[in-house]
């Protein structure tokens, strides 16, 4: 499985069911990216940081069972727990649904990227699954290529 491919592609998230397993700093960010771009949110978590309540989801303070993946379009595999997150990309693959899984580089269906974005063009970077290197990039096309764009 070390040679899983990716096909790059913009989804459209408006009113899309996406469901969040995980209540920590990872979760929360992908939940807020989630919420930007126009999704609906569940977050399921027994445990979540303070700063979910300020957020327009809906969430679950519980436990992930099977039940949950009942609408989902996508599923983000946010816990701590690698095992977990395995199991719910195993559930995901057998109903189809695209998910991205927060302790692996490969064993998920969805990357997320780091986006660029102005009014006229829209950027996605993925270092294969290591979001610090598409991070770095991300700020080095926004230092230098992006702001000539800008400027125009």
């Amino acid at each position: 499985m070390d040679k899983k491919s990716f096909f790059p592609m913009f989804i459209d998230l408006n009113d899309k069911e996406c469901l969040v397993v995980g209540g920590g700093n990872i979760a929360l960010r992908k939940t807020k990216t989630l919420l930007e771009y126009g999704a609906k949110v569940r977050v399921i978590s027994p445990h979540v940081k303070h700063e979910f309540m300020d957020l327009d989801i809906e969430l679950k303070k519980n436990y992930f069972c099977e039940a949950d993946l009942e609408k989902p379009f996508l599923v983000i595999a946010a816990t701590d727990n690698e095992e977990l997150n395995l199991k719910i990309v195993e559930l995901c693959n057998e109903k189809n649904i695209l998910v991205n899984n927060i302790t692996s580089k490969l064993n998920m269906s969805a990357r997320f990227a780091a986006i660029l974005e102005n009014d006229d063009y829209q950027v996605a970077i993925s270092a294969k699954g290591n979001p610090k290197k598409a991070l770095k990039l991300k700020k080095e096309i926004e230092n230098s290529i992006f702001n000539v764009v800008n400027s125009k």
